[in-house]
């Protein structure tokens, strides 16, 4: 009928203005996912006034914000979140955090349009009520204003912030040209399944199907990102705890994005005499083959120790047996490490007995191994912990060396990146990674993954960094505690880290 035509050209109408505002994602088919209902066809009055009953009520404005508090949405503490809230900083739009985004979103589900939330350790009034579809964050404290916008989360993963200004520079959505580098990556395949690869070492993981189920999500990131990205994994396990705290730490200080992975090294002045791969091998050669190799201390505080493929056979570690149980050395004190990483983070030095114990407490309640803290072992008995890292591969050579068992350097693989870039088999050998955190916090140099053999940690690990970052805010909560205890570290100013992407070398 004429009504419903009308009714049908309203509709685009509005979701193309919606769309327009951020309200929603759209497919490159064109579909249009998110909070729009799905129809092809023009449909009966009733069904459009229904798809349409949140422009309806009132004479506001159509925005984001509105449109958000008239979908009754289930915003829990445990509801997943169909949206994401994004603010403006200087190296351009950023997500909030999950704590932050549930906030603001449990405001606007009352139907409130502005408000005030506490995050990292301040008072933001929040501001959704213009009528050109953004919003406002001002810190009461020190007044400064930062726009905010809503965005439906869809189906696929956001693009990663890095990758914002290059899609930037082609308009309408197109994709950055593929290279003839990135695309004979891409037809070489996964890295770990090159040069006709066996997979037999994925039998030791029968039976263990959340082990079966982390390895295939490990697959599918390599099959993903190996057109740029070289791959490397690193067991670990008792050192797990450590790592998470760096994360958390990061996450408080610098923004890292601590709820993907963890984060195995974050005192950049430990890298000022080992800025690069080639000046740990020249340290090699002078100061540790003839001295405990890579377990030497200060080898420890800056490399890490690699396979190159999931599906390794060697030499000495074959990734898919020793994911059960993880990888660590035991001649030192775990606890003293963690105490005195503390004290480095400048958490006042009277807190740091207690702060740690608490810490280990709050391991113990998530399933996380601290048996080497002088906590509980995780019921399961499977204390063993994979990162999968990927560096890019313009900078594998300046962070990854090709090695030998216990450090040496493997000439015949060297250099590592032309092994690496090759269609050969990565089942035999080993690396080191120069882990420096200058460019592991950076998502266009580095990006990690972690899976823990524990099925309980691996699902409790993101709440468990939560509470780690709520409870080092705390402490941390003072401005110029946080000034000196990231500049104490040695890395770049503090606002430097916090409002933009850190430009390096690269």
């Amino acid at each position: 009928t004429v009504h419903q035509n009308v009714a049908y050209h309203v509709t685009l109408g509005l979701r193309a203005l919606a769309k327009v505002m951020g309200c929603f994602e759209s497919r490159s088919s064109g579909e249009v996912v998110g909070r729009e209902v799905r129809h092809a066809i023009p449909r009966s009055s009733s069904e459009v006034d229904d798809d349409l009953g949140w422009v309806a009520g009132d004479k506001s404005p159509v925005t984001p914000a509105r449109a958000f508090a008239s979908s009754n949405r289930n915003i829990g503490e445990d509801a997943p979140l169909d949206v994401r809230i994004q603010i403006e900083l200087d190296g351009g739009w950023r997500d909030c955090s999950t704590e932050e985004t549930r906030a603001i979103c449990q405001q606007l589900a009352k139907g409130e349009m502005k408000f005030t939330i506490h995050a990292r350790g301040q008072n933001y009034n929040i501001d959704f009520s213009g009528a050109e579809g953004g919003g406002q964050q001002t810190n009461i404290s020190t007044g400064k204003s930062r726009r905010l916008r809503i965005l439906d989360k869809g189906e696929e993963e956001p693009v990663p912030e890095e990758d914002v200004a290059a899609l930037s520079e082609f308009p309408d959505g197109a994709s950055a040209p593929v290279t003839p580098e990135t695309a004979l990556q891409k037809s070489y395949g996964p890295q770990s399944k090159r040069g006709g690869a066996s997979m037999h070492p994925y039998k030791v993981l029968e039976g263990n199907e959340h082990a079966k189920k982390c390895f295939a999500q490990f697959e599918a990131n390599e099959a993903r990102l190996c057109g740029e990205w070289a791959v490397f994994y690193h067991s670990y396990s008792f050192a797990a705890l450590i790592y998470e705290v760096h994360a958390a730490v990061g996450s408080v200080l610098f923004r890292f994005r601590s709820q993907y992975a963890t984060l195995p090294r974050i005192l950049v002045h430990e890298f000022k005499e080992t800025p690069d791969a080639a000046c740990l091998m020249k340290r090699f050669h002078e100061e540790f083959a003839d001295n405990k190799r890579d377990h030497h201390p200060d080898f420890r505080r800056v490399g890490l120790s690699v396979m190159c493929s999931l599906a390794s056979t060697g030499p000495e570690a074959c990734v898919a047996m020793v994911f059960i149980a993880g990888y660590s050395c035991k001649d030192l004190s775990f606890r003293g490490v963690l105490e005195n990483l503390l004290e480095s983070c400048y958490v006042p030095r009277a807190k740091v007995r207690k702060l740690a114990d608490e810490i280990i407490a709050m391991s113990e309640k998530h399933g996380l191994d601290v048996s080497q803290f002088g906590g509980k072992a995780c019921q399961s008995g499977k204390p063993g912990h994979l990162m999968q890292l990927f560096i890019k591969r313009r900078l594998v050579d300046k962070l990854v060396y090709a090695a030998k068992p216990y450090g040496p350097i493997d000439e015949e693989r060297m250099p590592i990146s032309k092994w690496l870039d090759s269609n050969s088999s990565t089942q035999v050998g080993q690396a080191r990674v120069l882990a420096h955190p200058k460019y592991f916090m950076q998502a266009n140099c580095v990006r990690m993954f972690v899976a823990s053999a524990d099925p309980t940690f691996h699902r409790n690990r993101q709440a468990f960094q939560n509470e780690l970052i709520q409870k080092l805010s705390l402490i941390l909560s003072e401005p110029s505690l946080r000034e000196r205890a990231a500049t104490g570290m040695g890395s770049l100013p503090r606002d430097l880290w916090w409002h933009a992407t850190i430009v390096v070398d690269c």
